[in-house]
Protein backbone atom coordinates (compact mmCIF):
# COMPACT_ATOMS: atom_id res chain seq x y z
CA UNK A 1 0.00 0.00 0.00
CA UNK A 2 2.85 2.23 0.28
CA UNK A 3 3.89 2.56 -3.44
CA UNK A 4 0.37 3.05 -3.90
CA UNK A 5 0.44 6.14 -2.23
CA UNK A 6 3.60 7.30 -3.36
CA UNK A 7 1.52 7.48 -6.65
CA UNK A 8 -1.13 9.08 -5.65
CA UNK A 9 0.83 11.52 -3.93
CA UNK A 10 2.46 12.19 -7.18
CA UNK A 11 -0.55 12.60 -8.95
CA UNK A 12 -2.87 14.76 -6.81
CA UNK A 13 -2.50 18.06 -6.94
CA UNK A 14 -2.70 19.70 -2.89
CA UNK A 15 -6.13 20.80 -1.47
CA UNK A 16 -5.82 24.57 -1.90
CA UNK A 17 -4.76 24.26 -5.65
CA UNK A 18 -8.07 21.87 -6.40
CA UNK A 19 -10.55 24.71 -4.33
CA UNK A 20 -9.11 27.45 -6.51
CA UNK A 21 -9.49 25.07 -10.04
CA UNK A 22 -12.86 24.42 -9.48
CA UNK A 23 -14.04 27.79 -7.66
CA UNK A 24 -12.88 29.51 -10.53
CA UNK A 25 -15.09 26.84 -12.55
CA UNK A 26 -17.32 28.18 -11.13
CA UNK A 27 -16.62 31.64 -11.45
CA UNK A 28 -17.30 32.21 -7.85
CA UNK A 29 -14.56 34.69 -6.13
CA UNK A 30 -13.43 34.01 -2.83
CA UNK A 31 -16.03 36.49 -1.27
CA UNK A 32 -18.60 35.17 -3.43
CA UNK A 33 -18.14 31.52 -2.23
CA UNK A 34 -17.78 32.55 1.68
CA UNK A 35 -21.17 34.13 1.20
CA UNK A 36 -22.57 30.47 0.01
CA UNK A 37 -21.19 28.72 3.03
CA UNK A 38 -22.20 31.32 5.66
CA UNK A 39 -18.79 31.26 6.86
CA UNK A 40 -16.14 34.25 6.54
CA UNK A 41 -14.14 35.16 3.69
CA UNK A 42 -11.01 34.99 6.09
CA UNK A 43 -11.88 31.41 6.18
CA UNK A 44 -11.88 31.03 2.28
CA UNK A 45 -8.82 32.71 2.30
CA UNK A 46 -7.04 30.62 4.77
CA UNK A 47 -8.30 27.51 3.12
CA UNK A 48 -6.94 28.97 -1.12
CA UNK A 49 -3.69 29.73 0.39
CA UNK A 50 -2.92 26.72 1.94
CA UNK A 51 -2.96 27.72 5.74
CA UNK A 52 -5.90 25.73 6.66
CA UNK A 53 -8.18 23.07 6.21
CA UNK A 54 -11.87 23.34 6.17
CA UNK A 55 -14.00 20.73 8.54
CA UNK A 56 -14.86 17.84 6.69
CA UNK A 57 -18.53 18.67 6.46
CA UNK A 58 -17.66 21.82 5.01
CA UNK A 59 -15.27 20.44 2.34
CA UNK A 60 -18.37 18.12 1.76
CA UNK A 61 -20.24 20.64 1.45
CA UNK A 62 -17.58 22.79 -1.06
CA UNK A 63 -17.55 19.44 -3.04
CA UNK A 64 -21.16 19.79 -3.83
CA UNK A 65 -21.51 23.68 -4.09
CA UNK A 66 -18.91 23.43 -6.81
CA UNK A 67 -19.77 20.64 -8.54
CA UNK A 68 -16.20 18.79 -8.06
CA UNK A 69 -17.21 15.01 -8.60
CA UNK A 70 -14.99 14.51 -5.24
CA UNK A 71 -12.41 15.89 -6.54
CA UNK A 72 -12.35 18.00 -3.19
CA UNK A 73 -13.04 15.21 -0.93
CA UNK A 74 -10.24 13.63 -2.46
CA UNK A 75 -7.61 16.24 -1.71
CA UNK A 76 -9.44 17.23 1.36
CA UNK A 77 -8.31 13.32 2.92
CA UNK A 78 -5.13 13.86 1.20
CA UNK A 79 -4.06 16.64 2.96
CA UNK A 80 -5.96 15.29 6.22
CA UNK A 81 -4.56 11.53 5.99
CA UNK A 82 -2.23 11.41 3.29
CA UNK A 83 -5.03 9.42 1.88
CA UNK A 84 -6.35 10.81 -1.38
CA UNK A 85 -7.92 7.78 -3.06
CA UNK A 86 -11.43 6.62 -1.70
CA UNK A 87 -10.98 2.86 -0.77
CA UNK A 88 -11.77 1.20 -3.65
CA UNK A 89 -8.96 3.14 -5.96
CA UNK A 90 -6.70 2.22 -3.22
CA UNK A 91 -7.56 -1.24 -3.40
CA UNK A 92 -7.03 -1.07 -7.12
CA UNK A 93 -3.77 0.98 -6.94
CA UNK A 94 -2.52 -1.95 -4.48
CA UNK A 95 -3.70 -4.49 -7.20
CA UNK A 96 -1.92 -2.90 -10.11
CA UNK A 97 0.95 -3.04 -8.19
CA UNK A 98 1.35 -6.49 -7.72
CA UNK A 99 -0.03 -7.84 -11.05
CA UNK A 100 2.05 -8.83 -13.97
CA UNK A 101 -0.03 -9.12 -16.52
CA UNK A 102 -3.63 -7.20 -17.13
CA UNK A 103 -6.04 -8.44 -20.24
CA UNK A 104 -7.98 -5.75 -20.93
CA UNK A 105 -11.29 -5.52 -22.97
CA UNK A 106 -12.88 -2.30 -23.43
CA UNK A 107 -16.29 -2.02 -25.69
CA UNK A 108 -15.53 1.00 -26.94
CA UNK A 109 -11.98 3.08 -26.26
CA UNK A 110 -8.85 2.50 -26.23
CA UNK A 111 -7.62 0.62 -22.85
CA UNK A 112 -6.48 3.97 -20.22
CA UNK A 113 -3.06 2.46 -19.67
CA UNK A 114 -2.54 2.50 -23.45
CA UNK A 115 -3.74 5.96 -24.98
CA UNK A 116 -2.00 8.69 -25.73
CA UNK A 117 -1.39 12.34 -24.64
CA UNK A 118 -4.07 13.92 -27.50
CA UNK A 119 -6.25 11.08 -27.31
CA UNK A 120 -6.68 10.81 -23.33
CA UNK A 121 -7.18 14.16 -23.80
CA UNK A 122 -10.46 14.22 -26.32
CA UNK A 123 -11.57 11.46 -23.76
CA UNK A 124 -11.60 13.79 -20.44
CA UNK A 125 -12.78 16.66 -22.71
CA UNK A 126 -16.03 14.58 -23.29
CA UNK A 127 -16.45 13.66 -19.94
CA UNK A 128 -15.54 17.17 -18.52
CA UNK A 129 -16.73 20.12 -21.12
CA UNK A 130 -16.40 22.65 -17.86
CA UNK A 131 -12.63 21.76 -17.52
CA UNK A 132 -10.36 23.99 -17.70
CA UNK A 133 -7.30 23.62 -20.63
CA UNK A 134 -5.45 22.93 -17.60
CA UNK A 135 -7.44 20.59 -15.70
CA UNK A 136 -8.34 18.64 -18.94
CA UNK A 137 -4.00 18.04 -19.70
CA UNK A 138 -3.58 17.41 -15.51
CA UNK A 139 -5.78 14.41 -15.83
CA UNK A 140 -4.46 13.61 -19.03
CA UNK A 141 -0.77 13.36 -17.79
CA UNK A 142 -2.12 11.14 -14.65
CA UNK A 143 -3.31 8.61 -17.34
CA UNK A 144 -0.71 8.77 -20.02
CA UNK A 145 1.74 7.99 -16.81
CA UNK A 146 0.33 5.20 -15.58
CA UNK A 147 1.85 2.24 -17.47
CA UNK A 148 5.21 3.72 -17.34
CA UNK A 149 4.87 4.15 -13.08
CA UNK A 150 4.02 0.36 -13.33
CA UNK A 151 7.11 -1.38 -15.14
CA UNK A 152 6.16 -5.40 -14.31
CA UNK A 153 3.08 -5.08 -15.90
CA UNK A 154 2.38 -6.64 -18.71
CA UNK A 155 -0.66 -5.70 -21.42
CA UNK A 156 -2.95 -7.49 -23.81
CA UNK A 157 -5.87 -5.63 -24.69
CA UNK A 158 -8.58 -6.31 -27.02
CA UNK A 159 -10.57 -3.30 -28.18
CA UNK A 160 -13.01 -2.06 -31.78
CA UNK A 161 -10.87 -0.42 -34.67
CA UNK A 162 -12.74 2.56 -34.51
CA UNK A 163 -12.08 3.55 -30.83
CA UNK A 164 -9.09 4.99 -32.74
CA UNK A 165 -10.71 5.88 -36.36
CA UNK A 166 -13.47 7.66 -34.56
CA UNK A 167 -11.35 10.14 -33.56
CA UNK A 168 -9.55 13.53 -34.87
CA UNK A 169 -6.71 13.19 -37.74
CA UNK A 170 -4.11 14.48 -34.83
CA UNK A 171 -5.35 11.92 -31.97
CA UNK A 172 -6.01 8.86 -34.18
CA UNK A 173 -2.45 9.37 -35.86
CA UNK A 174 -0.89 9.72 -32.44
CA UNK A 175 -2.72 6.98 -30.33
CA UNK A 176 -1.89 4.55 -33.46
CA UNK A 177 1.82 5.32 -33.09
CA UNK A 178 1.77 4.76 -29.86
CA UNK A 179 0.26 1.49 -29.89
CA UNK A 180 2.79 0.41 -32.29
CA UNK A 181 5.20 1.66 -30.07
CA UNK A 182 4.30 0.04 -26.95
CA UNK A 183 3.96 -3.38 -29.44
CA UNK A 184 7.19 -3.22 -30.34
CA UNK A 185 8.74 -2.65 -26.95
CA UNK A 186 7.35 -6.15 -26.18
CA UNK A 187 5.23 -4.77 -23.11
CA UNK A 188 1.71 -5.22 -24.74
CA UNK A 189 -0.06 -7.33 -27.66
CA UNK A 190 -3.03 -5.65 -29.21
CA UNK A 191 -6.29 -7.31 -30.77
CA UNK A 192 -8.32 -4.98 -32.86
CA UNK A 193 -12.06 -5.63 -33.45
CA UNK A 194 -12.25 -4.66 -37.31
CA UNK A 195 -15.49 -2.68 -38.62
CA UNK A 196 -18.83 -5.02 -38.56
CA UNK A 197 -17.98 -6.48 -35.58
CA UNK A 198 -18.92 -5.51 -31.91
CA UNK A 199 -17.94 -6.71 -28.63
CA UNK A 200 -21.00 -8.24 -27.45
CA UNK A 201 -19.39 -9.74 -24.63
CA UNK A 202 -18.43 -6.46 -22.76
CA UNK A 203 -20.59 -3.31 -21.78
CA UNK A 204 -17.99 -1.77 -20.23
CA UNK A 205 -14.50 -2.37 -19.64
CA UNK A 206 -13.08 -5.31 -17.75
CA UNK A 207 -9.83 -5.59 -16.15
CA UNK A 208 -8.01 -9.22 -15.79
CA UNK A 209 -5.16 -9.17 -13.27
CA UNK A 210 -2.79 -12.09 -13.00
CA UNK A 211 -0.95 -11.49 -9.75
CA UNK A 212 2.47 -12.03 -9.11
CA UNK A 213 0.74 -14.37 -6.38
CA UNK A 214 -1.00 -16.78 -8.45
CA UNK A 215 -4.25 -14.88 -8.20
CA UNK A 216 -6.47 -13.28 -10.38
CA UNK A 217 -8.80 -10.59 -9.52
CA UNK A 218 -11.30 -8.67 -11.85
CA UNK A 219 -12.63 -5.04 -11.79
CA UNK A 220 -14.53 -3.22 -14.39
CA UNK A 221 -14.52 0.81 -14.96
CA UNK A 222 -18.29 2.16 -14.41
CA UNK A 223 -19.69 6.35 -14.44
CA UNK A 224 -18.93 6.51 -10.63
CA UNK A 225 -15.75 4.22 -10.00
CA UNK A 226 -14.13 1.19 -10.60
CA UNK A 227 -15.70 -2.22 -9.60
CA UNK A 228 -13.40 -5.33 -7.86
CA UNK A 229 -15.39 -8.49 -7.94
CA UNK A 230 -15.49 -10.86 -5.37
CA UNK A 231 -13.18 -13.86 -6.43
CA UNK A 232 -16.46 -16.60 -6.89
CA UNK A 233 -17.43 -14.13 -9.73
CA UNK A 234 -14.22 -15.12 -11.69
CA UNK A 235 -15.36 -18.22 -13.23
CA UNK A 236 -18.14 -16.04 -14.40
CA UNK A 237 -16.59 -12.79 -15.94
CA UNK A 238 -12.93 -14.25 -17.18
CA UNK A 239 -14.82 -16.02 -20.28
CA UNK A 240 -16.07 -12.78 -21.75
CA UNK A 241 -12.55 -11.29 -22.51
CA UNK A 242 -11.87 -14.99 -23.84
CA UNK A 243 -15.12 -14.17 -26.06
CA UNK A 244 -14.08 -10.75 -27.11
CA UNK A 245 -10.68 -11.95 -27.83
CA UNK A 246 -12.78 -14.42 -30.35
CA UNK A 247 -13.98 -11.27 -32.31
CA UNK A 248 -10.72 -9.99 -32.61
CA UNK A 249 -7.98 -9.61 -35.39
CA UNK A 250 -4.58 -11.96 -34.35
CA UNK A 251 -1.85 -9.85 -32.78
CA UNK A 252 -0.01 -9.31 -35.58
CA UNK A 253 -2.69 -8.63 -38.30
CA UNK A 254 -3.92 -5.92 -35.63
CA UNK A 255 0.17 -4.53 -35.61
CA UNK A 256 -0.24 -4.62 -39.20
CA UNK A 257 -3.48 -2.13 -39.19
CA UNK A 258 -2.14 0.37 -36.04
CA UNK A 259 0.16 1.18 -38.79
CA UNK A 260 -2.22 1.47 -41.27
CA UNK A 261 -3.10 4.40 -38.81
CA UNK A 262 -0.34 6.23 -38.33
Amino acid sequence: MGAARNITRMSEPPFHEVLTTYRELAGLTQQQLAGHLGCSAASVSRWVCGHALPFRETAEQLDRLLDAGGKIISAWRMAKSGKSAPEWARTLMSIETRARHVQAASPALVPGYLQSPLYAGAVFRAWHPAASDAEIARLAQIRTQRLGQLPELRVTAVFPVYGITGFDDAARAEQARHLVELVEQGRVRIHLVPDGSILLSVTSPVLVFHLDSGETVISSDHMDGNVIYDADRNDKLAPLVTGAMAEALPARLSLEALKELT
